[in-house]
C-alpha cells in the first residue's frame, strides 16, 4: 500500500456505524450544549443519567471505537470528523476527548 493509498484510508469516515454517536450528538451536544450542560462532559453525563443502560452500552463502545480509529489525528482533523456526527461541539483539545470518556464511562462503574 502506498502512503497515499494510506492516508486516504486514514482520513475516511464512515458515519453510518456510529447512529448511537449520531444521536448523542444531536441529542445532547446540540448548538446549547454549553449553557444546558456546562460543557461535553457535562452533556455526557446528563446522556448516561438519561438513556438505557444499553443505550448507554452501544453509545459507549461506538465512542470507544471511533477515539481508537483517531489516535494520532490532529484535534482540527477530529473536529472535522466529528462535525460529521453533527451536534455543535468541537473540542478544544485532548482534554476535551478525555472528559467525554470519562463521563461515558461512569455509567459502567455504578
Amino acid at each position: 500500500m502506498t502512503k497515499d493509498t494510506e492516508k486516504e484510508n486514514r482520513t475516511e469516515f464512515r458515519g453510518p456505524e456510529y447512529l448511537r454517536l449520531r444521536d448523542f450528538f444531536s441529542g445532547y451536544l446540540h448548538e446549547d450544549f454549553q449553557e444546558e450542560y456546562g460543557s461535553a462532559a457535562g452533556a455526557a453525563r446528563a446522556f448516561c443519567r438519561d438513556a438505557s443502560i444499553e443505550e448507554v452500552s452501544q453509545t459507549r463502545e461506538e465512542w470507544a471505537k471511533l477515539r481508537k480509529s483517531l489516535r494520532g489525528r490532529t484535534i482540527s482533523e477530529l473536529r472535522g470528523i466529528l462535525r460529521k456526527l453533527g451536534g455543535a461541539w468541537r473540542p478544544e483539545d485532548e482534554d476535551d476527548l478525555r472528559g467525554v470518556d470519562a463521563a461515558l464511562a461512569e455509567r459502567g462503574q455504578e
